[in-house]
């Protein structure tokens, strides 16, 4: 692959790219053509025109002109014209009046105080505004030769037949010669302080809302004429309402006023004017006044507040752009849009063209084009000791200063207004001297990214980073203290714990301290790499614990360096050992069985002559005395030979052997054993009660072996229960399981552990020398778990219960095993 490119590298088209002087042709030219980029971006950003619509009338900036006149009309005329006497003077409180003049100031719409009363004044709008009440009509307007007409219908007339575009609104309805857009607009809006009188328009986005208004007994005025926040004015003084607790900006009723020793000193907020005081246990509320307050109430929730909706039916409102005023801003839309269009081409065309330059000069930065190197990648002698922190700072600066000069294009058109007074000899000025400020920026921003690209090549960007020789510098003369070798000696537990002291001194300083902040912060970070790379050994030795009790090998690999070395090799004497030592168990329970076996085998032949010869001497003429002594020889022997059968039988069934596990029905298993222990039931005179919820429950297993158990338990219970108590038989579903648990009361006192009673040759009634061999429920155990089951035993007081559970199995699953059986 190396050769491949070589060979590629030795083509001449690849020589002449790969040259220096290109090189610096292509960055030269890069720095001038994004000077360029960066400033046709800036002014297709900061163009006004309307990319979505080729017409002014069309534009989001007419929509906006028109919905503002609109909603400046409708309010003057139900806020003022309403309350006007035939003098122009305003009956309402001044409050009222001062809040529609700073309505008209905050939105900056024009006026003027004539003799008349207010005259609205706007230059790019005819309208008429009127209110007809009790037959009389107030109006505005700033329409020529208005008094030449009587009625207000025939100034209407007079006004749509000598403008187009217009908007009317009169009789709660709206009309206009727009064709509409087809993009339909829902409004909201309030005709009371309630949420059920909401009352809701659909219009076209090109024209208007009929839209309401209301007001409410305590003064408070509201406007709705397609504002998204309905407009409030208020009659009355802000300092009476403190007074009397209320609010009306907020719409709260405040009551029961609290003084300062009322107060408690321990409260809570929830970020809002409700607060809890845990000393006196009560909420109070506080005023935008800092006022206290036992309780607060929304007005629309008191008793006597009561809305009333205003007659709007009187009101009419039109207006249109002025013929001159459109031309004027049509034209200026247009060249808007020239100019935008025309930015983004150059946007694009530049973007194209530069985006190939940074490809190129990415790629070829840092290349060795000297034929006789092998050294692929290499940097100039003096970059190459530049710290790549001043590449990055240089970056950033870059970066800053071109998003900051475009932000400020306004504020810089002003200022090189001043320095020409020619237009054209302005513009030009202006534009050459802002493509030299970017390609400056540029220049300095991309050489550094194009020396940062080449540390990523010759793999040093750390190694000539300041802060990396910096703490190059102060670990080789740590190295070289006292401090270091013993800190080095200590254990891992107290290295991590004097690590931990020291980021948490260090935080508290860095947070306490500014001058030293950026010290202590390197500190910092070196502290907390270390612990980083410490636990990521520590997980290295906590996998190889996990592989240690899982018994396998551990293949990863800890480094000679590392913290944990030490315990890592502990670690692998440990496991060598603990492998040893479960062979060497192995082994000897394999040993055990052996000899169990053997010996079980060998006492078979010698006991099978014993109870031969005791057969013969019973079949013989012998007096009394001595066929009481066969008697009890044949029945030792019988014994003797039961043990040797069971001790046989475990020990075949804890190595597998003799083991025929096959599908059968461990509910009909059971009931055959119960019903054949019948005699034996009827004969010990004991109480069995039998609950089985089960019919059939299909389990793998041996039959033999498990009949064994369930013969085991029925006889341990028919010959340790108390007389006169009961044994309780059950048989129920658990999950996917099947149990059989037996129950009963101890004869005698139970002084063993369930683990105890199942040991082998361990008897429930230690006095007894007779009996049982101690071995029935070990070899119960032994039995079940062949089969794959769990037997338990349960000890409450005298209550002895043992359990025997199976899992069952599903048709699938049984038809594969006795497949894979079979």
């Amino acid at each position: 692959m190396a050769t491949k490119s070589r060979k590629f590298e030795q083509a001449e088209w690849f020589k002449i790219f790969s040259a220096k002087k290109m090189r610096i042709i292509a960055f030269v030219l890069a720095c001038v053509i994004a000077g360029g980029f960066c400033l046709t971006l800036v002014l297709y950003a900061n163009s006004h025109a309307d990319s979505s619509s080729k017409s002014y009338l069309k534009s989001e900036s007419y929509k906006l002109a028109s919905n503002e006149m609109y909603e400046e009309l409708c309010v003057t005329a139900s806020a003022y014209l309403r309350y006007v006497d035939e003098d122009r003077n305003y009956t309402q409180p001044r409050h009222l009046f001062n809040d529609y003049l700073n309505y008209l100031d905050y939105n900056r719409y024009k006026y003027k105080k004539t003799e008349d009363g207010i005259q609205l004044i706007d230059s790019q709008f005819d309208y008429y505004v009127g209110i007809t009440q009790n037959g009389e009509t107030r109006y505005l307007s700033n329409i020529k030769d208005i008094e030449n007409y009587d009625s207000e219908t025939d100034k209407i007339k007079a006004f749509k037949s000598s403008h187009k575009n217009y908007i009317l609104r009169r009789d709660n309805e709206v009309m206009s010669d727009r064709t509409s857009s087809g993009q339909i607009v829902d409004y909201y809006y309030n005709t009371a302080e309630y949420q059920d009188n909401v009352t809701e328009e659909f219009y076209a986005d090109n024209l208007v809302p009929v839209g309401g208004s209301y007001y409410d007994n305590y003064g408070r005025y509201f406007y709705n004429y397609g504002n998204y926040d309905p407009i409030a004015f208020y009659n009355v003084d802000s300092r009476y309402n403190v007074i009397k607790g209320l609010d009306l900006k907020n719409g709260l009723k405040y009551s029961d006023r609290l003084e300062d020793e009322e107060i408690g000193d321990d409260y809570d907020t929830d970020d809002g004017n409700e607060y809890y005081d845990y000393d006196n246990g009560r909420y109070y509320y506080e005023d935008d006044y800092g006022n206290t307050w036992a309780k607060c109430e929304n007005l629309y929730d008191l008793p006597d507040y009561k809305a009333t909706d205003n007659d709007d039916s009187g009101i009419t409102v039109f207006f249109a752009p002025k013929a001159e005023k459109l031309t004027a801003m049509e034209k200026e839309y247009t060249e808007a849009l020239n100019d935008m269009y025309r930015a983004k081409l150059f946007v694009i065309v530049f973007g194209i063209i530069e985006f190939m330059l940074v490809c190129y000069l990415l790629l070829i930065c840092a290349y060795n084009a000297e034929p006789e190197s092998v050294e692929r990648w290499k940097q100039g002698n003096f970059l190459k000791k530049v710290p790549t922190e001043v590449y990055l700072i240089l970056m950033v600066l870059a970066i800053t200063f071109a998003f900051v000069f475009g932000a400020c294009w306004n504020y810089y058109v002003s200022i090189t207004k001043n320095i020409f007074d020619n237009a054209l000899a302005n513009s030009v000025f202006r534009n050459i001297l802002a493509v030299a400020l970017f390609a400056l920026a540029y220049f300095a921003g991309f050489g550094s990214l194009m020396e940062f690209v080449g540390k990523i090549k010759t793999r040093s960007i750390f190694k000539e980073s300041l802060i990396c020789r910096s703490c190059k510098f102060l670990w080789r003369k740590y190295k070289e203290t006292s401090l270091y070798h013993y800190f080095h000696g200590l254990p891992l537990g107290i290295k991590l714990t004097w690590k931990f002291i020291l980021i948490f001194v260090g935080i508290f300083v860095v947070m306490s301290s500014r001058l030293t902040m950026l010290i202590l912060l390197a500190v910092e970070i070196v502290l907390c790499i270390s612990m980083l790379r410490d636990f990521s050994q520590l997980s290295k030795l906590s996998k190889q614990i996990d592989s240690l009790g899982e018994e396998k090998p551990y293949e990863g690999k800890i480094r000679k360096t590392s913290p944990v070395y030490a315990e890592s090799e502990k670690l692998n004497s440990v496991q060598d050992k603990v492998r040893e030592s479960v062979e060497q168990q192995i082994q000897s329970e394999r040993l055990k069985i052996e000899l169990v076996t053997n010996v079980s085998h060998d006492l078979k032949t010698p006991l099978t002559s014993i109870i031969s010869y005791i057969d013969l001497l019973k079949k013989m003429d012998l007096d009394d005395e001595a066929s009481s002594y066969v008697k009890i020889l044949d029945k030792k022997a019988q014994k003797l030979k039961g043990i040797v059968s069971d001790v046989f039988s475990i020990a075949k069934a804890t190595s597998g052997v003799d083991v025929n596990l096959t599908k059968l029905d461990f509910v009909m298993l059971l009931n055959q054993c119960i019903a054949d222990a019948e005699d034996k039931i009827a004969d010990s005179g004991k109480i069995v009660k039998i609950n089985i919820n089960a019919d059939s429950a299909m389990v793998m297993g041996d039959g033999d072996k498990l009949y064994r158990v369930f013969q085991n338990i029925v006889d341990n219970a028919l010959n340790y229960s108390m007389d006169g108590t009961r044994i309780f038989l059950d048989v129920y579903k658990k999950a996917d399981r099947i149990v059989f648990a037996e129950k009963n009361i101890s004869a005698t006192p139970i002084n063993f552990t369930e683990e105890e009673i199942l040991e082998r040759f361990v008897r429930g009634d230690k006095s007894r020398t007779d009996g049982g061999s101690g071995l029935g429920l070990s070899i119960s155990k032994s039995f079940t778990e062949a089969c794959g089951g769990i037997f338990n035993i349960e000890i409450d007081g005298d209550m002895f219960k043992a359990i025997v559970e199976m899992p069952i199995i599903q048709e699938d699953t049984a038809e594969k095993t006795d497949d894979k059986t079979e």
